[in-house]
C-alpha cells in the first residue's frame, strides 16, 4: 500500500471534500485525524466574516451548504429539511463541523455515545441536578460504577434479605403478643366471674351469720326462761 506524504494528503482530503465525502471517509483514506483535516478543509475554504447570510452557495456542494447552516446555529432537523438530506448523512456533517471548530473529540465521543444520547444526557442532568458537576465528584461517581457497584448490590441484597428476616420476625412476635392478649382477656374474664362468685359467698356467709346470730340469741332466751 502506498504511503502517502503530507502533500499528497492534503490533496486527497481536498478531492473527497470536494466530491462531499464525509469527515469519517475522508479520515479514513487519508489517515488524518478530524482535527488535521477540518484545518486543511479551513484553509481551502477560507475564512468567511461573520455577515455571510447572503453567500450563494448554490455552486457548493450539500456538505459545504450544511457546514454553513451549521455556522448560522440551524439545528440539524433544519438542515436536513433544507438540504434534504437523510438523519445519517445530518450526522456525518454535523460531526464534521464539530471537527472543523476543534471539536473533533466531541464528534469521536458523539459517533461512540449515540445510540445511548437519551441516558447520557439523563445521567448528565442528574448529575446536574445534584450539583455534581465538577472533576473529583464525577471521578468518583466513575469509582462507584466502576468497582463498588457490585458490593454495594450485596450489600443491599444483604440489608434485603435482613428486612425481610425482621419483617418475619416482627409478624411472629406479634402473632404471640396477639394470642397472650387474648389469655389475658380470658383470664380477665374468669377473674371477674370468680370475683362476683367470691363477693355472692360472702353475702351468703354474712347472711348465714345473722341468721345464726339471731338462733343463738333466741336459744339463749329459752335457756334463761326455763331456769
Amino acid at each position: 500500500m502506498q504511503v502517502l506524504n503530507r502533500h499528497e494528503k492534503e490533496q486527497l482530503v481536498v478531492r473527497m471534500h470536494e466530491a462531499g465525502k464525509t469527515m469519517r471517509d475522508i479520515a479514513s483514506a487519508a489517515h488524518l485525524s478530524f482535527g488535521d483535516i477540518g484545518k486543511i478543509i479551513k484553509r481551502i475554504d477560507g475564512q468567511t466574516n461573520d455577515d455571510d447570510d447572503d453567500i450563494d452557495l448554490s455552486n457548493k456542494s450539500k456538505a459545504t451548504q450544511a457546514l454553513h447552516l451549521f455556522k448560522n446555529g440551524k439545528k440539524p432537523i433544519d438542515v436536513a429539511i433544507e438540504l434534504d438530506l437523510s438523519v445519517n448523512e445530518v450526522h456525518d456533517l454535523q460531526q464534521e463541523f464539530w471537527a472543523l471548530n476543534q471539536l473533533d473529540e466531541l464528534a469521536l465521543v458523539y459517533y461512540e455515545i449515540k445510540n445511548h444520547l437519551d441516558l447520557f444526557l439523563r445521567l448528565f442532568h442528574t448529575l446536574k441536578k445534584n450539583k455534581l458537576i465538577n472533576q473529583k465528584d464525577i471521578q468518583t461517581v466513575l469509582r462507584y460504577a466502576a468497582f463498588d457497584i457490585p458490593t454495594l448490590e450485596n450489600r443491599c441484597q444483604q440489608l434485603s434479605n435482613d428486612v425481610l428476616e425482621l419483617q418475619l420476625r416482627k409478624k411472629k412476635l406479634g402473632d404471640e403478643v396477639a394470642t397472650q392478649c387474648s389469655s389475658i382477656t380470658h383470664l380477665e374474664k374468669s377473674l371477674s366471674w370468680y370475683k362476683m362468685e367470691i363477693k355472692q359467698k360472702k353475702e351468703i356467709i354474712s347472711n348465714l351469720d345473722q341468721q345464726l346470730n339471731h338462733k343463738s340469741d333466741a336459744l339463749e332466751k329459752l335457756l334463761l326462761a326455763d331456769k
